[in-house]
């Protein structure tokens, strides 16, 4: 269980925070007194989301509220935070969870595929943070977590677009920790690995069947249990949070026997290819 001190009362921005990891999370931050912002591209999943978050509320004079909106478009993340900060009160804490995931073969997939990856999961990221960090540099105090993915710490077959952007936000990520050690503003990275959320499933619409393989081995994990681990880790003011041991073996073997893991993969590849070649599945 994590520390619930570390976020009662605290003013908590989610991007991403209508499904998935983001919403688990923010549900799980109201229950440890937080107050807590979502921010997402679809209104009605935003209420929806907003509504279950409001009944996990420890104390009725927490404070909730959703905007609309796509991280990718960087006037508009500035607008609302300062928004959140007029009306709400400074922020506190920022949790980037907003991302988007279309697996393919890279000489199939559109450039607006590898555009789209980077101006959301990248940009978005770099955005949001760009705009919270004005408050948290004022107060000298802050967290600001960036989601990441093991496929930004891996290269995967069939994730040319995703592996590329989530790598950036591993290296910006690590970059930032650098730089806000001076204004005592923790920074967190979480890798999780495959998670049951409707990103996942919109994924495997496109996954090759080389990919299916790879990530078929991986056990899944639910958005709440990885939201545990995430406040888990960012209560123990943890860098790299990875939410299980299967994770953490991964990320060990990759330091220390990256040759292993490739040829571990490129095996997996050839077994597929030999049995159907070139597959792509049907969207």
């Amino acid at each position: 269980m994590h520390d619930t001190t570390y976020f009662n009362g605290k003013n908590v921005i989610i991007t991403g925070g209508s499904s998935g990891i983001g919403k688990a999370t923010a549900k799980r931050l109201a229950a440890a007194g937080a107050n807590v912002f979502i921010i997402a591209r679809g209104k009605e999943r935003l209420i929806a989301a907003e509504a279950e978050i409001v009944r996990c509320a420890a104390d009725p004079q927490q404070r909730f509220a959703w905007y609309a909106l796509d991280v990718a478009d960087g006037t508009a993340i500035e607008e609302c935070i300062y928004e959140i900060a007029q009306r709400w009160g400074s922020p506190d804490m920022l949790i980037n969870s907003a991302a988007i995931a279309r697996p393919g073969y890279v000489e199939e997939l559109p450039l607006e595929v590898f555009k789209d990856s980077m101006d959301i999961d990248y940009m978005g990221t770099v955005n949001a943070v760009k705009a919270v960090l004005p408050y948290l540099i004022a107060k000298k105090q802050g967290h600001v977590t960036n989601i990441g993915s093991m496929a930004g710490l891996i290269g995967v077959f069939g994730y040319t677009a995703y592996s590329g952007a989530k790598f950036a936000v591993t290296g910006f990520t690590q970059s930032l920790r650098a730089e806000l050690l001076r204004y005592n503003v923790r920074v967190s990275l979480l890798c999780p690995p495959d998670t049951d959320t409707p990103q996942l499933h919109e994924e495997n619409r496109y996954k090759p069947a080389e990919t299916r393989a790879i990530t078929g081995a991986a056990k899944m994990m639910s958005p709440d249990d990885v939201a545990r681990c995430l406040l888990n880790g960012m209560a123990k003011k943890q860098f790299l949070i990875l939410p299980n041991f299967e994770s953490r073996m991964i990320v060990r073997l990759t330091r220390f026997c990256p040759w292993l893991v490739t040829a571990v993969m490129d095996a997996q590849v050839r077994r597929i290819q030999k049995q159907g070649g070139h597959n792509p599945p049907q969207s």
